[in-house]
């Protein structure tokens, strides 16, 4: 694949115009890249745009309680990708091509998002798909800059799967103001019955809730919305559920 010039790239320099970023800064940037952009490109050993390697990160992390999830970042397309596109949740992910380890994060409580710096670590399951391959990356101290450049020569093949937004531009992943008028009527259209287990809950219809099915809290369409009784949206998750 013919090497291109992130930087001096036509898209690179209309959206710094656009953001009123000099053309003199050659820091490192992220763009909106759609899900079958031809200039992206895989291997088993990486993603690329036009020729520049690109991660995934979840940037908006929800928490719940006092527990922080530790999310990684991932260099390839590894099982836990694989997995989260079966379960449609992989628009979770965004995309960077920052190579600190630093990353933007939104931290959000309680549908309240607080925007923070933090420091990610690399996916085991990438490594090791790596390093099965004959490379040997290690996880206490890998470091995205030197992979990209012990990388940077193997640019081939295809990889069509890409999340639509990137770490800037991308939508917080909330509940709308609305939700609360989503979500009634979305239960009393189905007459407070579960759409999993049958089981109707007009006596008691608190014990019925509403799930987002690619987790994009922000994404009401009643195409991506089910209602569920409390056990059968829990069995949706991996996590405690705290709210609908």
């Amino acid at each position: 694949m013919e090497k291109i010039d992130f930087l001096n790239c036509d898209e690179f320099k209309l959206i710094k115009k656009l953001m009123g970023i000099s053309d003199k800064d050659k820091t490192d940037f992220t763009i909106v890249i759609s899900a079958d952009d031809p200039n992206f490109e895989s291997t088993p050993t990486g993603n690329y745009y036009k020729g520049r390697r690109v991660i995934l990160y979840i940037r908006d992390q929800v928490q719940y309680g006092d527990k922080i999830n530790e999310y990684k970042f991932h260099l390839i397309d590894c099982s836990t990708l694989k997995n989260m596109r079966k379960q449609n949740r992989y628009g979770k992910y965004v995309v960077s091509t920052l190579t600190t380890g630093i990353f933007k994060v939104n931290r959000i409580i309680n549908n309240r998002s607080t925007e923070v710096e933090e420091k990610l670590h690399v996916c085991k399951h990438c490594l090791r798909r790596l390093n099965q391959q004959g490379y040997y990356f290690t996880y206490e101290n890998f470091s995205i800059e030197e992979f990209f450049k012990v990388m940077k020569d193997d640019n081939n093949g295809n990889f069509p799967y890409l999340p639509n937004g990137n770490d800037l531009t991308d939508p917080l992943n909330v509940y709308p103001d609305n939700w609360d008028k989503i979500s009634r009527r979305l239960k009393e259209k189905y007459n407070y019955i579960c759409q999993e287990c049958h089981r109707n809950f007009s006596d008691c219809k608190s014990q019925l809730q509403v799930h987002h099915k690619n987790g994009r809290k922000n994404d009401c369409r009643e195409s991506n919305l089910e209602v569920l009784c409390i056990d059968c949206h829990q069995a949706k998750h991996n996590h405690r559920i705290t709210r609908e």
